[in-house]
């Protein structure tokens, strides 16, 4: 691992079972530019028969480390998610080429949905083996909590799980709330450098209750997230985004935007949640709106949301299918 923790994240590292030894990288320049000098004597240590680099194309140790398998001629497969469309054009154009030198080399590309094979695949023209292998975490505690089994009786309760910045595009839900009908309670879970002016905005979503709750210890977080009826995803890029997985593990439909990977890959509009437009008002007001008119079919959402992780979304399947490929890599 290029380093424990990641300035700004403040979940917890899960390592796993299997022995391994975490870096010390600097961020050279405050930009990814991750760099620990001991990364080539560690890489020594042990010669694979197939390897797999699952770094940022702008982190300094990925060519270190990708130099270092090529010259020893052994394969690795490149671990990615799909580019971020929010950077401006020069950078969009300036990226391309360290990307295309990765996969040049690169014997194989796993992505972490089938809509990043996709990207790749279009925007990149790699000519080797791909194939999806999403992201897990221990979702137990969210397996745990009981699927609503009633409408409910009272308000609706929605939910962002998110960090406060410019990118997660929370303020388009709290525009899109402002014309919705009856009064809602909509809980927002985080913080980040656009709180102020995100309760600013809020001020304006009368009659509806907008609570901001901050952040809390992630174990904490089922908890909230079991009492929400609904969870609202509006990020403008979410390479993954776990969030919608732990939402449908604790039974909770979720309304994400298209720029939202794990909901591309797992959300089937009208049935476990549903797919809108990135920062389109009117279209997160509709889908609100079409919620809170048809509150009665919550719990058929929430048993959709619990069966999709439960019948679709399954770890053992997935490492045997990412092993399976890392074995058709290493022979070929």
């Amino acid at each position: 691992y290029e380093c424990e923790h990641l300035p700004g994240r403040d979940w917890e590292p899960a390592f796993g079972e299997a022995p391994c030894v975490c870096l010390d990288s600097r961020d050279l320049f405050g930009r990814g530019q991750l760099w620990d000098s001991e990364i080539l004597r560690v890489a020594e240590t042990g010669t694979p028969d197939v390897a797999v680099v699952s770094t940022s194309y702008a982190s300094l140790n990925t060519y270190a480390i990708i130099w270092r398998l090529c010259r020893d001629d052994i394969p690795f497969v490149f671990w990615a998610e799909r580019l971020s469309p929010l950077s401006p054009w020069w950078v969009d154009r300036a990226r391309h080429l360290p990307v295309q030198w990765i996969l040049s080399r690169a014997s194989g590309f796993v992505g972490s949905t089938q809509a990043t094979v996709s990207f790749y695949d279009e925007a990149f023209q790699f000519e080797g083996p791909m194939c999806s292998v999403p992201y897990h975490r221990d979702l137990t505690a969210f397996l745990d909590l009981p699927v609503l089994e009633a409408p409910p009786r009272e308000g609706l309760r929605f939910l962002i799980v998110s960090s406060l910045t410019e990118g997660k595009a929370v303020d388009v839900v709290l525009r899109a709330l402002q014309n919705v009908s009856p009064s809602v309670d909509l809980q927002i879970l985080g913080d980040g450098p656009q709180r102020e002016r995100l309760e600013r905005e809020a001020e304006h979503c009368g009659p509806h209750e907008v609570e901001f709750l901050g952040t809390v210890p992630y174990e904490q977080v089922p908890a909230v997230v079991g009492q929400a009826h609904v969870v609202l995803f509006p990020s403008r890029h979410d390479g993954f985004g776990m969030v919608t997985m732990e939402a449908l593990a604790a039974g909770v439909p979720v309304v994400a935007s298209d720029q939202v990977m794990s909901a591309l890959e797992y959300i089937e509009s009208g049935y476990n949640g549903w797919i809108t437009s990135v920062d389109d008002v009117d279209a997160w007001r509709n889908a609100i709106q079409y919620i809170v008119d048809r509150r009665d079919q919550l719990p058929e959402w929430s048993a959709a949301a619990r069966d999709t992780v439960v019948t679709m979304y399954d770890v053992d399947e997935d490492v045997e299918a990412l092993v399976s490929f890392l074995h058709a890599v290493a022979e070929d």
